[in-house]
């Protein structure tokens, strides 16, 4: 590996129970959040070798994968490796 980008970090809204952002699902946030990450780092996704997610409160068990599903849905290549 001869290049490497290290993307500083990107979050969410700050949202409230019930609020706004209820109807979207963790994983749609995170693709959101990765893509401006992306875009703000000045990359293409394909550059991209690890994707790392943080949740809080994770609402489904589906949600262990929130960093996997949004890192795939925003263009990074699926052998890449992504942690929630």
């Amino acid at each position: 590996m001869t290049d490497i980008f290290i993307v500083s970090g990107a979050r969410t809204a700050i949202g409230t129970f019930g609020g706004s952002l209820a109807s979207f699902r963790p994983a749609d946030l995170g693709t959101i959040v990765i893509k401006e990450a992306i875009a703000r780092a000045g990359i293409s996704a394909d550059k991209v070798e690890n994707v790392v997610i943080g949740t809080v409160v994770p609402t489904q068990p589906k949600d262990a994968y929130v960093s996997r599903v949004a890192a795939v849905n925003a263009g990074v290549p699926i052998a890449r490796p992504a942690m929630t």
